[in-house]
């Protein structure tokens, strides 16, 4: 395979060709294409001469992102050697003669700095000047520090962040080069210590910053972001390795029973500090057990050190038992004594924000008294709709009041609504099972709970978390008690690579953000190319990979214009094909390859170029060492990993994730089981997108001359189905005698005789049938946007794009697909939601997709509740899409339920002479049917008897003309378009005004009909129906490796040229 990439050598800006990739080698300029910069690999060495061994990947990671002058926060487990390299970095820095600040959170790391640093300064036999200030220094020497640095006397300097607060004044006038903080949280109680930072580092144009992840938001931080770039993320993870336990029943002596099956090392919540204190007294007489609660907390420093085995207090979100330990050693397990929840009650109501009544209305929205609040919920914020908000609030407090029934996962007492607080728990929970640099050691997490109610709500949240509770007897214990020492004791074994860093490149920005979620709070970082904002960059720690997850924003190459044949050069019987950057119109959407300063539709010079995100990934990318590219499974997304795997590849090792949702369960498994790219499926692709070009501009080209018109286009897919739809509204025009009586919903096909007014009919019952009826197979792309049109009125283009917002949200599996093939994960969803109803139907066997399904079980009803509670990613989430969520969710819940019942009746109908056998569905019954109602029309029964009725004769095309959904059914049916194309194919057709629609019918214009007809007489094969679809096997063929791409494009090259 030959191709070019114009002008992106970023040694010589030439082009850059496979055979220059594959060697890292410029044939121009004769050298690597990339070469690790000569500063890195001066630290290389210093690193290894101060420590004996090289440093790390991340710390290598770290290193480059400072040399070029970037702050960021580190994101890293505990034993990765954060502070370690903060000295090394400043000794380095020193040998340079810059400065250095080291901000220690204690006295103690203060003096274990200094020794190690002078440590280094005695390997290096070097005489940097270090000062450092702490409390324990006395009398004269605490002078003698302080005069060194008022003096400014010292390369690097070592203080604790107490000093930074208090004695800023003695270092307010320097300047540093580099500031290395080691804990953030201890920097942020100081109201001012963000902005003294940004002073020392002269708000980022001197200085660069290294700080490590908060455990919580607060203090100013967000001046980081506007002076230095980034923003700093959470250290809490919400990776978790945890045996979670159900315990259906309560008590002293039950808690007893397992303290002594467990062990020591646990942690015990209550949900009030009066039963932690009885818990406490009961037990203490018997376990070496503490109490940490607001007025007593010296237990805590006693169980650190072993001094006792247990700890009880409250589980509180924020609380220091359930946020503030980090004790992977000593914690092995948490019990919680009755689930954690959080309650609403009647009194609480008025005082209440918007969002909360959003919520409670969502929770009750069955309810008739709330259904006529619920088309006002999305704007009841409004202040005009401040008196509804207060009548719904009076709703509200009535049906709390009264105690009735809600949502499933919620429990509503008289006078009170419980939320089971799932996010306390799994934070509690996550104490016993923490990330460290070699792994993720193992916990177990108790809950007693005896209250059935709070059980069935507690593990219907828990599920929202993708938390799967067992019963006791279920748990292996021997292999559990086996983990939970084995991890702990990995925890001080040495590791050559325990945690690389990872550039993770997804498509769209929502799903880049939507996935660095799933790990925890990421920091964020906010890169500038040519002095613009060109990535967005999220890190975030997973048990790994430190992940820099970003977003491509789609293809970042397209078939250049103005060389070869349309983008393709010809060189004997060898087709290379040129790709350049896209760039795009900020103002119109204008797209085009030219390298152009200005838009060629509008003018505008707000032109957005994918080459400064090459760019930006290119610097991602020889910083991380490691690229996986996880666009979406299928030959578009192969080609966009292509192509960022052949522009990145001199920088990094590229590897392919494959996920076909976009769950975190999904992306774990597609980052264990990387790949490499499969080229047949880029190939596939390549051929179809010359084939676009190629036929596209000569037969444009053609229409543009004959018509003078350039907003004219042609395609051999489009054509056609213009094609169709001008035929059927020929056959439309063909009329039809029919007969309609409204009152019996009859319409009796070709009456013999015209009739207007009351006639006597006589209906009789033939028979009576009952059948099993076996539903629906789940969604392909055709068959949903042919439901979306013809049940919501939904176009096949916006279909698609709620359906792309569905998928990147992680709402439902990969929507452009021809598969009804249900995965095991999909059957393990259905049979949860039906139960007993559930009937295991895969439909199809295994292919490349699975067909399109809800990736949980949850109904459109709780989904919008739980995006407005903040339990599910709910980001471009709105009307439509839980309308289309809702089709689908019904779909294939139905296609995996019992067959249901339906009853038809045969009528005799006579009217007059005229006699007509009727069948129609008068009932039909089962859970399918419940669920999915629009794939059979059930009519009701007919009067029997002689009943007199209005008819009307009236004369009616033959044929309906088509709506988007009859066209996409065609397109499927006779092999026109793929399920990427479908609604891409409709788009063109109204975009270029071929077709325009009309009550949901679509016609063709004048415009359409003149450019079909002209087509069809000209080029009447190469445009056929016919021709298009045997293409379409052709390029199957490529796809599957059975045919050559080559001698395709060959053949399609010496078809076209003739035109």
């Amino acid at each position: 395979m030959r191709i070019e990439y114009y002008n992106f050598c970023p040694v010589c800006n030439g082009s850059l060709g496979l055979k220059e990739i594959k060697e890292n080698f410029c044939e121009k300029k004769r050298r690597s294409l990339y070469e690790e910069g000569e500063e890195i690999r001066k630290f290389r060495k210093f690193f290894k001469k101060g420590f004996g061994s090289f440093p790390r990947k991340l710390q290598i990671f770290w290193a480059k992102r400072l040399l070029r002058g970037e702050s960021f926060a580190a994101v890293s487990p505990p034993g990765m050697g954060k502070t370690s390299f903060g000295c090394v970095f400043s000794m380095f820095l020193a040998d340079k003669r810059k400065r250095s600040y080291i901000v220690l959170p204690t006295t103690l790391l203060v003096k274990q700095v200094m020794g190690r640093l002078e440590e280094i300064n005695e390997k290096f036999k070097k005489s940097v000047k270090i000062a450092c200030y702490h409390s324990e220094m006395k009398g004269k020497e605490k002078e003698w520090a302080l005069e060194r640095i008022r003096n400014g006397d010292f390369q690097i300097l070592v203080t604790t962040s107490q000093f930074l607060s208090r004695r800023f004044r003695e270092i307010q006038e320097l300047r540093f080069d580099f500031i290395f903080v080691d804990d953030v949280d201890s920097i942020l109680k100081g109201s001012k210590n963000v902005e003294n930072i940004l002073r020392l580092l002269d708000f980022g144009r001197k200085g660069v910053l290294m700080v490590s992840t908060a455990t919580a938001k607060k203090g100013d931080i967000r001046l980081f972001r506007k002076f230095l770039g980034f923003d700093v993320g959470l250290s809490f993870s919400s990776l978790r390795n945890v045996v979670d336990v159900i315990i259906k029943e309560k008590g002293i002596r039950k808690l007893e029973r397992v303290l002594e099956w467990i062990g020591g090392g646990g942690i015990i919540y209550t949900r009030s500090q009066e039963e932690a204190e009885k818990i406490w007294k009961e037990l203490k007489s018997k376990y070496r057990i503490g109490i940490v609660i607001s007025k007593e907390k010296k237990d805590y420093e006693k169980f650190v050190k072993g001094e006792i085995d247990y700890l009880v207090g409250t589980a509180f979100y924020y609380g220091t038992l359930v946020r503030g330990l980090d004790l992977p050693k000593r914690i092995r397990f948490c019990i919680f004594y009755g689930s954690p929840v959080f309650r609403i009650r009647l009194k609480d109501i008025r005082e209440l924000g918007y969002k909360m009544i959003k919520v409670l209305a969502l929770v009750f929205r069955n309810r008739p008294e709330i259904k006529e609040f619920l088309h006002v919920l999305p704007v009841i914020d409004k202040p005009k709709y401040q008196e509804t908000l207060e009548k719904l609030k009076g709703v509200l407090e009535k049906l709390i009041e009264k105690g009735e029934k809600g949502s499933d996962d919620v429990i509503v007492r008289k006078g009170e609504i419980i939320f089971p607080d799932v996010r306390t728990y799994i934070q509690g929970s996550g104490r016993t099972s923490r990330l460290f640099a070699w792994g993720i050691t193992l916990g177990v997490s108790f809950l007693m709970e005896e209250d059935e109610d709070m059980i069935r709500g507690f593990l219907k949240r828990a599920g929202y978390y993708d938390i799967e509770f067992m019963e006791w007897e279920a748990v292996n214990w021997e292999r559990v008690k086996e983990e939970l020492e084995k991890t702990r004791k990995l925890m001080c074994k040495k590791s050559e690579e325990p945690v690389n860093p990872v550039l993770f490149i997804v498509e769209s920005p929502t799903k880049a953000k939507h996935i660095s979620h799933f790990f925890g709070k990421p920091s964020v970082r906010v890169m500038n190319i040519n002095g613009k904002p060109g990535l967005v960059v999220y890190e975030i720690l997973t048990s790994r990979y430190v992940l820099l997850v970003t977003a491509c924003l789609g293809h970042v190459t397209d078939l250049i214009t103005g060389i070869g044949f349309h983008g393709v050069k010809i060189h004997g019987k060898e087709l290379i094909p040129v790709y350049t950057s896209i760039k795009r119109c900020g103002k119109c959407g204008y797209q085009f390859t030219e390298e152009v300063e200005e838009c060629r539709k509008c003018g505008s010079r707000e032109i957005d170029d994918s080459r400064n995100r090459i760019i930006g990934l290119r610097r991602l990318a020889e910083e991380t060492g490691f690229v996986v590219i996880g666009t979406d499974p299928d030959t578009e997304g192969e080609k966009i990993a292509w192509d960022l795997q052949n522009l990145l590849k001199p920088y990094a090792e590229v590897r392919r994730a494959e996920f076909h949702e976009v769950t975190r369960k999904a992306v774990v498994r597609a980052l264990e089981n990387l790949r490499v790219i499969n080229e047949n499926l880029v190939k596939a692709q390549m051929v179809r997108r010359i084939e676009d070009r190629w036929i596209g501009f000569q037969l444009s080209q053609k229409l543009w001359r004959i018509f003078e018109e350039k907003n004219l286009s042609a395609g051999r897919a489009q054509t056609p189905v213009l094609g169709w739809i001008i035929e059927r509204e020929r056959e439309h025009k063909r009329k039809k005698r029919i007969a309609w009586i409204p009152e019996l919903g009859i319409k009796i096909e070709n009456f013999p005789m015209d009739w207007k007014g009351r006639v006597k009919a006589i209906i009789q019952r033939v028979e009576e049938r009952k059948r099993e009826v076996k539903p629906l197979p789940p969604y392909t792309t055709d068959t949903l946007l042919k439901d979306a049109n013809r049940i919501l009125k939904i176009s096949a283009k916006e279909c698609m794009k709620i359906a792309q917002n569905l998928f990147e949200a992680g709402l439902i599996t990969y929507h452009r697909t021809d598969s009804v093939h249900v995965s095991e994960a999909g059957l393990r969803i259905a049979e949860e939601y039906l139960d007993e109803e559930f009937v295991p139907r895969r439909w199809a066997e295994k292919g490349t997709h699975e067909c399109i399904r809800p990736t949980r079980g949850i109904e459109a009803e709780d989904l919008e509740r739980l995006v407005q509670e903040g339990i599910i990613f709910g980001e471009g989430i709105g009307r439509k899409e839980l309308m289309v969520y809702d089709l689908i969710f019904r779909r294939f819940m139905a296609s995996q339920a019992r067959e249901y019942e339906i009853i038809s009746r045969i009528y005799r109908v006579r009217i007059k002479e005229w006699v007509w056998e009727i069948e129609r569905v008068i009932r039909a019954k089962g859970r399918a049917w419940e669920i999915y109602k629009w794939g059979l029309k059930v009519e009701g029964e007919l009067e029997e008897g002689v009943v007199e009725v209005w008819m009307e004769t009236k004369w009616v095309p033959k044929l309906p003309l088509f709506s988007q959904s009859d066209v996409i059914g065609l397109m499927k049916e006779r092999g026109i378009g793929r399920p990427s194309t479908y609604a891409s194919i409709m788009e063109k057709l109204f975009l270029r005004k071929y077709i325009v629609e009309r009550m949901g019918k679509i016609i063709s214009t004048i415009k359409g009909k003149k450019v079909y007809y002209y087509l069809s007489k000209n080029y009447g094969l190469l445009v056929s129906e016919e021709r298009t679809r045997l293409l379409e096997e052709k390029m199957a063929s490529v796809e599957s490796g059975e045919v050559e791409y080559k001698n395709v494009l060959w053949e399609l090259y010496q078809e076209v040229k003739k035109i």
